[in-house]
């Protein structure tokens, strides 16, 4: 059983983590090569490789690729983010444990989300449980990072005024989710929804409700 030291927050990160990838996708990958289909009058499958090829061209490592908007100016559709988010709403989807476990802790801890994803697909997602968070941090509209680097939780350290040993970290990636903030002395978790192999020696839960025992709950 790993120990962890007085526990002040705990954040979750969003995709994979609360709410599985489905909705997301939908948007990135059905939602705007179908525009793109309809505008220029061909086939979903050539906007699909038309679409993804600019998506990579850009690159993860710049900002607009995370910014919606971006690609409905780039592609010049004729929709707009609120519009894209309503038709694909039934896709949304947050995970069964997540409600019942945030229930049981956000009366002892300040519960926050520290997301890579823009803040509005955070919030468009989490609408129906928004109440229970503290503060819902994103990186890419709140501090212009590509990544949740170590600096970025630092910040989030900083402006909450605690110790990194104080916070845990719940996340799906093994970078961005537990290497960076391990390495500042968040006390981090990867979270293994669909069992994939991992083959490091590190805290991994199936489900939220395994960090419980963690806080003696």
């Amino acid at each position: 059983m790993i120990k962890i030291p007085k526990v002040k927050v705990i954040s979750f990160d969003v995709d994979g983590t609360l709410v599985p990838t489905g909705f997301v996708d939908a948007v990135w990958l059905e939602g705007i090569p179908s525009l793109y289909a309809q505008k220029h009058k061909i086939s979903f499958d050539s906007a699909y490789q038309i679409v993804t090829q600019a998506y990579n061209e850009v690159g993860d490592h710049r900002i607009e690729w995370y910014y919606l908007d971006y690609w409905i100016k780039r592609f010049d559709l004729k929709t707009t983010k609120e519009e894209l988010f309503n038709k694909y709403k039934h896709r949304v989807k947050i995970y069964e444990d997540v409600e019942p476990v945030i229930n049981l802790l956000k009366n002892h801890y300040k519960i926050i989300i520290c997301s890579n994803a823009e803040k509005d697909f955070i919030l468009f997602q989490l609408n129906p449980i928004l109440h229970h968070f503290h503060h819902i941090f994103s990186a890419t509209s709140d501090f212009k990072e590509v990544k949740k680097s170590k600096e970025f939780y630092g910040k989030i350290c900083e402006l909450l005024k605690i110790k990194p040993e104080e916070v845990i970290h719940i996340g799906d990636h093994l970078v961005f989710d537990y290497v960076n903030p391990k390495e500042i002395g968040i006390n981090a978790f990867l979270i293994n929804r669909n069992q994939h192999k991992v083959e490091l020696r590190i805290p991994v839960i199936k489900n939220l409700e395994e960090i419980l025992k963690f806080l003696n709950y």
